[in-house]
């Protein structure tokens, strides 16, 4: 085995390409060892703003390579004794091997002739070149760029290769770029170029350089200094992972800096500020042990402990000005006050074909009032106040400039109008939930809005025929099923997808609406799929999965699975599938008792009977375990049917009774769920 060092120098690549350069270099690269028949012992990818790094061991030399080159047929190549013919020697010949070494084969509907040729592999060192080229023009990242008058494209300028195998540097080129046994160290802060001699060497090099070119060390160096930094202000950092990341990928030497800003900026909303601190500056704010926000921030810079008293006067300058342009939006949307606001959405185009921002409200006002009378009636016209509202912000001048504050300043702006509790919370979170993992909104109220919300969102889109395809869903429709799907879930509501579909009125036909009925399930059954539910398993409801609540579909499953890790099961499963393979292709036909000509079909009639009408308080009671291992109390019965009854009379009457008796047993069988479709 023997180690390459592949180190691919450029301008400042942005942080939020950085982990999809690691996992391209590291598949690719994969791949295209494989391709060249090199064993691939080990493989790490570093990367910094600048540089990404791959690190690997791999075999000496490519794998031998066998051929199978076939020749003529047999009797072509060989006399009936065996001997070879002219054609034998040709094909030998040709293929650089005695005749003696050919081998035969069976091919199609006869035996051949072939040539197995074994091609020596090079060593790895002389294909290096071509597949470290291989694997950066294999890199690929939404926006690539050209610099200078070269061809070159790449996610930045390049400026330098450095490539090493088993200590020995590896040289060629890319675009007129020589690869080097030099690297780059700090911008500022180190003597460049560096000399790396011997791979093992690289990372110490680096390091005192005033480079930590493993992101997981940066990134426990940034935790660590941050946490301590807090403590000294007796605070905690409000941690974020995708800040964590982000902020990794922005420094190549991580020094952490703690600074403060005025008490007076606590007056103003907590997200706003800390909006401001995460996504507009990447500094961490601290929270106290109650979780509340205090006026200390860490910010990560990429310089030396001694620049400390300059960085944090600017950070603290910089935090400065942005909280007061936010303290200035949001006291001019205070004095506008939400009326005023929403009075403005009117201005605001939603889209050219459905009109307003206003617009939308109003249709999601008449979903959630529908939605409201049938599951909380009591609280309708708080929900209507809430719906009229709950698109309000989006004329203000916080959320104008700080998208991501959308229905949190909703609900800071209603409790300012004084509405009730229960109103600006539910207009504060009905964007929840993102994804099925998510939070739901903490009232109903919410819960009524985020659903008329989505909805809303969903069929004006499906009006336009924006249907997500593929891997693609611009709109987000996707997001929006599942935010659907997660609510009804978790607050156990009562309603179908049918009957929650049902509740969009505007800009839909019947058509449509079978169409988002469709996508919904969709959404739905990739849930269940991810949750470790089988196929076979989910088909199992599919009769249901439109007519029943969505809560109740997933009791449905959790029975049916539990049910079939029985040890019993198998009789039941096989009395049930012998029912339906019996049934499947034929009409539905009447029933008359009267026609019975045997002890077994009227005993099976008067149990389907008395099943059924005991079946009712266990289906009532979502009780479906139970459901299922009452059914199965019917197996003797269904058997002792087919051990003695000939189903397929020859009288055309007596069969097709016999047929409606077994129709008539599959219903009461698929109450709880088809259990003919799992296997």
């Amino acid at each position: 085995m023997g180690k390459i060092l592949f180190e691919i120098g450029a301008e400042e690549i942005p942080a939020r390409f950085i982990p999809l350069a690691i996992s391209q270099i590291e598949e690719n690269f994969k791949k295209i060892t494989s391709e060249y028949r090199i064993e691939l012992e080990s493989i790490k990818v570093y990367a910094t703003p600048r540089r990404l790094t791959l690190l690997a061991e791999l075999s000496s030399e490519q794998a031998s390579e066998e051929k199978l080159v076939w020749g003529p047929p047999v009797h072509v190549a060989f006399d009936e004794k065996g001997l070879p013919k002219e054609s034998a020697y040709a094909f030998a010949k040709a293929q650089g091997i005695e005749v003696d070494q050919l081998q035969i084969k069976p091919k199609g509907k006869g035996n051949y002739v072939c040539a197995v040729l074994s091609k020596k592999g090079k060593k790895t060192e002389e294909v290096l070149p071509e597949i470290l080229r291989n694997l950066f023009y294999s890199l690929n990242f939404p926006k690539m760029m050209r610099w200078g008058e070269g061809t070159l494209r790449f996610i930045r300028p390049v400026r330098w290769f450095l490539a090493l195998y088993d200590d020995r540097f590896i040289s060629f080129e890319i675009e007129g770029i020589k690869t080097e046994n030099k690297t780059q160290g700090h911008r500022f802060l180190s003597e460049n170029p560096l000399n790396i001699d011997r791979v093992d060497n690289y990372e110490f090099i680096l390091e005192k350089a005033f480079v930590i070119v493993d992101p997981e060390k940066r990134k426990k160096i940034i935790l660590t200094q941050a946490e301590e930094l807090a403590k000294k202000v007796n605070g905690k950092i409000l941690w974020n992972n995708e800040l964590i990341e982000e902020v990794t990928y922005l420094v190549e030497f991580p020094n952490s800096v703690l600074c403060s800003f005025s008490m007076q900026y606590l007056k103003l909303p907590e997200e706003l500020l800390i909006t401001v601190m995460k996504d507009h500056q990447r500094y961490f704010a601290i929270i106290d042990n109650e979780g509340k926000l205090k006026n200390y921030f860490v910010v990560v810079s990429n310089t030396k402990a001694e620049n400390e008293e300059n960085i944090k006067k600017g950070a603290e300058r910089v935090i400065k000005a942005r909280f007061e342009d936010a303290r200035f939006y949001y006291e001019e949307d205070l004095k506008k006050g939400l009326v005023n606001l929403l009075e403005a959405t009117k201005g605001i185009i939603y889209h050219k074909k459905l009109g307003s921002l206003y617009d939308k409200s109003l249709r999601i006002i008449r979903i959630a009032e529908r939605l409201s009378d049938r599951l909380i009636p009591e609280k309708t016209e708080l929900v209507k106040i809430a719906a009229n509202y709950c698109k309000a912000d989006l004329a203000s001048g916080v959320v104008g400039e700080f998208p991501e504050l959308q229905g949190i300043m909703g609900g800071y702006y209603a409790k300012n109008a004084g509405m009730p509790d229960e109103v600006f919370l539910a207009i504060r979170e009905h964007y929840l939930p993102k994804g099925f993992t998510d939070e739901i909104p903490s009232n109903d109220i919410g819960c009524i809005i985020s659903l008329a919300d989505k909805l809303d969102h969903i069929a004006t889109f499906f009006y336009l025929g924006e249907i997500p395809s593929g891997t693609e869903d611009p709109f987000g429709l996707r997001r929006a099923a599942n935010g659907i799907i997660s609510i009804l879930l978790k607050k156990k509501y009562s309603l179908s997808l049918l009957e929650t579909v049902s509740m969009i009125q505007e800009f839909v036909d019947e058509k449509l609406k079978e169409q988002i009925s469709i996508f919904i399930i969709q959404r739905f059954e990739s849930y269940l799929e991810s949750t470790g539910y089988d196929v076979n398993l989910i088909k199992t409801i599919s009769d249901f999965i439109l007519i029943r609540p969505v809560y109740e579909i997933k009791k449905r499953l959790e029975a049916v699975s539990l049910f079939r890790s029985k040890e019993d099961f198998e009789e039941f499963f096989l009395a049930v599938k012998r029912v339906s393979n019996i049934i499947k292709n034929y009409e539905k036909f009447e029933l008359n008792p009267e026609l019975f000509s045997s002890e077994e079909e009227k005993k099976l009639f008067n149990e389907i009977e008395k099943y059924k009408e005991n079946l009712y308080e266990y289906l009532n009671s979502q009780q479906f375990f139970e459901a299922l291992n009452y059914l199965h109390k019917l197996t003797p019965t269904i058997n002792n049917f087919f051990d003695n009854v000939l189903v397929m009379d020859k009288d055309e009457k007596i069969k097709r009774n016999r047929l409606a008796l077994l129709q008539h047993l599959s219903e009461l069988l698929k109450s709880v769920a088809d259990i003919s479709r799992l296997y």
